[in-house]
């Protein structure tokens, strides 16, 4: 038999390309993936006890017969606790040896070696493929459009929904996918095929190193146990072949970090195995490159059909913000010509006359082209005395301050005087810092003879060109945004959610990537910056930082003009498009929190790592005590947060493990919004107080609780996401969209609800 190597994990979560690769069937409780022709069958929500106890796996062996010193095989099922599972499709049978063909053929891919050759075995068209590894899977799954699917889907789907006893609390589901009584023939096991169960080590040995061997591997067609089907209509969720699962094999309710030997995990049992390994709660994980007879996988799809253009439907007032911000985006497309016009030029001063790129203006804007991933390295913030920019002091110890924000970074990124070969940008994502600085920041620099581009409103623009007079020097980018908020709430007396922070940024970055194609027609590659997050950033970065402003001896491929500003401004409106998809649930739960707090007097803590400071910015209604920006707020909340307390943390692609246990701690509730990775690296970055970054490819590995919401903000895994042709990095940022849309989104959904009751 195949005894358990005990677990632990990696990560890759797949963004799903749903437009081609699958439609709907009768009532929608089928589909079918065009990419493979896979049967799909709806696993609609619901909840269940993962895992097992004592008690439960006590019965099962008196059941199964199995030697009671096999338990210690189950210990890595506890502890047994409460999933709520959002629907989802799985492949109603294991990815077979044709569909594996269709993909090798497609792709070329390396097929299973005992294949011997391009075509699977004779007659084994409809088995389930096995010998592929994890990565195989992951890479079948990329093709068709899917996913694996995450332990915790798997188990629901194999066990069903939980039913509830006299009091309502969740019973426990049986432990084989059709009951809790073993019978060894409903499915292909080895006992299945010696014929009487075999009940010790030496016994399955024996039958394993049997004459039956050359025959390897003993699959069987898919569907060919009927009696064996789980609740919602699933094959072979017992033996046949083991199944890879998503997530790294870690302890369960955990925030244990993966290492390089983690293990992924598998379920369901194989042809090979005997009782022990067929229950649904058994946990067998693997190296992601093993290679055997025994595994193989099948795919799982969000229920869900995601939006592909337009406007999302209008159910909540948040919806109505990501509408202006998708309307936004198409008006920026629009004016791309006027962009690139201005990209030209600043290209040429910084090309021709050695120029630096500079940013000034409020905190917000002005460090938005420094310091993102994805952006251009040369870039420096324009900081003289009494400007409304800088880098905020941090309350971490000075050993624990992230590198960004050390003493020598920030003294290297920033510049008190411009001269007359630099470039400016120019914009504040607050007004009432605008009407402050605008215009003594523009005379300042326009006396120095820089180019000043400025960003902002059609009415700011004019205003500063009316006091400033004619001046070649000074570009504009405009947008017709208005001041202040952009919504208007039934029973809230004032607008909100501010537009214009959203809509410079949108300019200034469809500038950046109009200013990279500009460089590139001058046959020049700017240096981009590699995500602070990522396995030894700075072994990259730092070249880039010191050294040079264009990458040396890189072959350059021209690009159109508005190629590649239309091709970012694509990627953002799917970004800020798809936020909704499969999670609107989640916004309605994460609001009536922030509600019931705001009525109860209790107080919601914004920690925002991105840097907007909605304090004091017009169209915020005051909802939150807001700790904006980097690590700063891990020591102030471990002495602040009270029980019924909401913490909202807005952050990148990591799960903020300190932050999750101190809100636990205080008894407090917790909405924890960041993006899932595709894969992670290969070692964990290093991220000042906040210390090793976990990056999670799915939530249902992470902690689960009452007291906790999980939004994926969907942006690009490590920020960038523009490809520039031969460049290794990805360009232009992405996640500041994504997490202002979802900040503003609670605050416009919270609004209504708080209006309703006026």
């Amino acid at each position: 038999m195949t005894f358990p190597h005990r677990p632990v994990h990696t990560v890759l979560t797949l963004l799903l390309v749903w437009a081609w690769c699958s439609h709907a069937v009768a009532d929608d409780k089928t589909r079918t993936n065009r990419r493979d022709g896979a049967r799909m069958v709806l696993v609609p929500a619901g909840q269940f006890l993962m895992g097992s106890t004592p008690e439960d796996v006590g019965p099962q062996f008196t059941e199964t017969g199995l030697p009671v010193d096999w338990k210690k095989y189950t210990d890595d099922e506890a502890p047994r606790h409460a999933r709520s599972i959002d629907a989802f499709y799985m492949y109603r049978y294991e990815v077979t040896n044709s569909q594996y063909h269709k993909f090798t053929t497609a792709t070329g891919h390396r097929t299973p070696p005992h294949w011997k050759g391009p075509k699977y075995l004779k007659g084994r068209a409809d088995h389930p493929v096995v010998e592929v590894t994890w990565d195989d899977a992951t890479a079948y799954c990329r093709w068709a459009g899917t996913s694996l699917p995450s332990e915790a889907q798997w188990e629901y789907a194999a066990r069903g929904a939980a039913k509830k006893d006299a009091q309502g609390k969740l019973k426990p589901s049986p432990a084989f996918p059709w009951g809790n009584n073993w019978d060894r023939t409903l499915c292909n096991n080895s006992s299945y095929h010696f014929g009487s169960d075999l009940l010790s080590a030496k016994a399955w040995t024996k039958w394993y190193e049997g004459k039956q061997k050359v025959n390897y591997p003993l699959t069987t067609k898919v569907g060919s146990f009927p009696r064996s089907r789980s609740p919602f209509g699933i094959d072979d969720m017992a033996g046949n072949a083991w199944e890879w699962c998503l997530d790294y094999q870690l302890p369960y309710q955990t925030d244990t970090l993966p290492t390089k030997s983690t293990l992924r995990s598998r379920r369901g049992g194989s042809w090979a195995n005997v009782a022990l390994h067929l229950r649904s709660a058994d946990r067998q994980g693997a190296p992601a490159g093993n290679l055997n007879l025994y595994t193989g996988f099948r795919c799982v799809m969000p229920a869900d059909k995601p939006r592909t253009s337009g406007p999302v439907d209008v159910q909540q007032a948040g919806d109505r913000f990501v509408n202006f911000v998708l309307k936004e985006i198409k008006n920026a497309t629009k004016r791309l010509p006027g962009i690139t016009r201005a990209a030209n030029r600043a290209a040429d001063r910084i090309v021709h006359l050695d120029g630096n790129l500079l940013s000034a203006g409020d905190q917000s804007f002005s460090l938005e082209p420094v310091w993102r991933a994805g952006g251009i390295a040369f870039s420096r913030q324009y900081t003289p005395e009494g400007s409304a920019a800088g880098f905020k002091k941090l309350d971490s110890p000075e050993d624990k301050v992230p590198y960004y924000r050390t003493k020598g970074f920030v003294e290297h990124f920033t510049v008190k005087k411009a001269t007359a070969n630099d470039v400016v940008l120019l914009g504040f994502e607050n007004e009432t810092e605008e009407l402050k600085h605008a215009i003594p920041l523009a005379r300042e620099l326009l006396t120095a003879k820089a180019l000043v581009i400025f960003f902002g409103s059609a009415k700011a623009a004019a205003r500063l060109q009316k006091d400033v007079g004619p001046n070649r020097n000074l570009m504009t980018i405009t947008h017709t945004v208005p001041d202040g908020g952009v919504l208007s709430v039934k029973g809230w007396p004032k607008k909100i959610c501010s537009g214009r922070s959203i809509a410079n940024r949108l300019y200034l970055w469809a500038f950046e990537a109009e200013l990279i194609g500009a460089f590139l027609r001058r046959d020049r590659m700017p240096g981009i910056l590699l995500s602070v997050t990522y396995e030894s950033p700075q072994i990259f970065n730092q070249p880039l930082l010191n050294k040079y402003k264009f990458v040396p001896a890189f072959n350059i491929t021209p690009v159109q003009e508005g190629k590649l500003g239309r091709t970012y401004l694509g990627h953002i409106d799917q970004i800020v498009g798809r936020i909704l998809d499969g999670q609107r649930h989640k916004f309605r739960k994460a609001a009536s929190w922030l509600a019931e707090a705001a009525r109860k007097k209790r107080t919601s803590y914004a920690l925002l790592i991105h840097g907007l400071d909605p304090e004091n910015l017009p169209g915020d209604p005051g909802l939150f005590k807001v700790f904006s920006e980097g690590n700063a707020y891990y020591p102030q909340l471990d002495k602040l947060i009270q029980p019924d307390d909401v913490a909202l943390f807005v952050g990148y692609n990591w799960y903020p493990r300190r932050l999750a246990r101190t809100v636990d701690k205080g008894k407090a509730r917790q909405i924890l919004c960041f993006t899932l990775v595709d894969q992670a690296p290969p070692n964990p970055a290093l991220y000042g107080e906040v210390g090793e970054l976990y990056h999670p490819t799915s939530f249902d590995q992470l902690p689960q609780g009452d007291n906790r919401i999980y939004i994926d903000l969907r942006f690009a895994q490590y920020n960038a996401v523009l490809k520039v042709p031969g460049f290794p990095v990805p360009a232009l940022e992405t996640s500041s969209f994504a997490e202002d849309v979802v900040y503003w989104h609670l605050v416009a959904d919270t609004v209504e609800l708080l209006g309703k009751k006026k």
